[in-house]
């Protein structure tokens, strides 16, 4: 039996919940204007059902994000000098992974482990999920509904019980939490009779300035700001596909001299729809003609569904260039594009989840004096190789690094069997100023080549 499957077909009672259930209320907006428009309801379970699986745009923008940050791996290293781990926690949180400065700071504060625990959790958090899976799932998760939880699975008896050896990802629409607006109490699954601590669970979650009701526990999904894009988006496809489905009636047809019978009006009727494309209709009475609705082409369907995808591109800072929209689209464009989801989008969502994962998942195992880092490697994207370049080219240069400092700083490895790759090699033209030799001539006295205002 899963890990879900403990929670959701157990029959114990459920404990009472008597405070904060923010995110599983359903609150409906009112009605706007005079066609009853019903926006989308602000809740997790509508954002996953009307916009993850119910709008294509919603789905692509995700999958591409999820996709592209589930190929990062994530690392285990220790921390060789805390000082310059702060300069190069500095740097990615202001996203300057790729620079010469970044990965020779790296280099110098922390070193890769081969071999621990946390690196067998980094490969297979659980057995039903490979890191990569869990990584789509924990960010896809926070991306739709601006929550992510994690439970730390943990042996009950053993050498390691009480120890996280596990992850394992929450369905966060299904999530609530139990508290006062400054102290959780525990966190609850619907359906479920458990009760997980504040020490069991990580919650990663967007900012949330609403204070009302508990809110502020909870974070704010993306889609919130834009559920009447979603909206408007799913009504476009609505008409589209019911103006080609349907077909219904588009217009009315009408004698203007007489009133026509029933029966001559479906003669009429007949002979219009059994016409050939290029024939010309002969009728011998003038006749009117009425619009129903209007025309496909006067709504601009496809016009307002390029405005809604620019809508919820620019919700994830995602170019919408990567999505289909051919505004501006060149080669040249399209790689800068790329290389925007990575740094904007991608650096920041992972930044987020290491840091987290750091702060509660290495407090068990920071012990015996070593302190432990996870991190990731963005250095494998294809779309930086050329930034990664730039940053070889720079490192060539510069001789107060050693060529094995240089290595490591390209994930290239220490070389340990030649000594030489640990010595700082200069160039000949360089010289120490107080080696250097004045070419005077004869003249020893330096005073006469002192320029002086008599």
């Amino acid at each position: 039996m899963g890990f879900l499957d403990y929670f959701f077909y157990n029959s114990k009672p459920q404990p009472q919940q008597t405070d904060t259930k923010a995110q599983n209320a359903p609150l409906i907006y009112p009605v706007i204007g005079n066609g009853g428009v019903n926006w989308l309801n602000d809740n997790s379970q509508s954002y996953i059902t009307n916009g993850y699986a119910g709008n294509p745009n919603v789905y692509s923008i995700i999958k591409l994000i999820i996709d592209k940050a589930s190929t990062v791996p994530f690392n285990l290293y220790e921390v060789k000098n805390q000082s310059k781990l702060k300069s190069y926690k500095a740097l990615s949180l202001n996203n300057n992974l790729i620079s010469t400065k970044a990965l020779t700071t790296k280099e110098q504060s922390l070193k890769e482990v081969e071999n621990h625990p946390i690196l067998d959790i980094l490969d297979c958090p659980n057995p039903d999920q490979s890191f990569s899976d869990f990584l789509k799932n924990l960010l896809g998760y926070k991306l739709i509904t601006g929550n992510a939880y994690i439970y730390g699975l943990s042996p009950e008896i053993g050498i390691n019980s009480g120890k996280i050896t596990g992850l394992s990802v929450l369905p966060s629409q299904l999530v609530s939490i139990i508290g006062t607006n400054q102290n959780i109490d525990y966190y609850h699954i619907n359906g479920s009779n458990l009760k997980l601590s504040e020490d069991q669970v990580l919650h990663i979650k967007y900012w949330n300035p609403d204070w009302q009701n508990g809110l502020q526990l909870y974070g704010q999904s993306p889609l919130k700001a834009a559920r009447k894009t979603i909206d408007l988006s799913n009504k476009l496809y609505d008409t589209q596909s019911s103006i080609v489905a349907n077909k219904g009636a588009f217009g009315m047809l009408y004698d203007e001299s007489q009133v026509l019978d029933p029966e001559q009006m479906q003669q009429l009727k007949d002979k219009f729809q059994n016409a050939s494309p290029n024939e010309i209709m002969m009728v011998s009475a003038k006749l009117g003609w009425t619009q129903f609705g209007i025309p496909a082409e006067d709504l601009q369907l496809i016009e307002q569904q390029h405005l809604t995808l620019r809508d919820l591109c620019n919700i994830y800072q995602v170019p919408s260039i990567l999505l289909g929209d051919d505004t501006q689209k060149t080669y040249s464009n399209y790689e800068q594009a790329e290389k925007s989801l990575i740094y904007n989008v991608i650096v920041p969502e992972l930044t987020a989840i290491r840091d987290a994962l750091n702060k509660w998942l290495l407090k068990q195992y920071n012990v015996s004096g070593k302190q432990y880092f996870i991190d990731f490697d963005i250095t494998v994207l294809p779309q930086l190789a050329k930034d990664l370049t730039e940053v070889v080219a720079q490192l060539s240069q510069m001789w107060w690094i050693t060529p094995n400092e240089k290595r490591l700083a390209t994930n290239y490895g220490e070389d340990t069997n030649e000594p030489l790759m640990n010595r700082y090699f200069i160039p000949q033209n360089l010289v120490p100023i107080d080696e250097q030799s004045l070419n005077i001539g004869n003249n020893s006295n330096l005073d006469d080549y002192n320029s002086t205002d008599e």
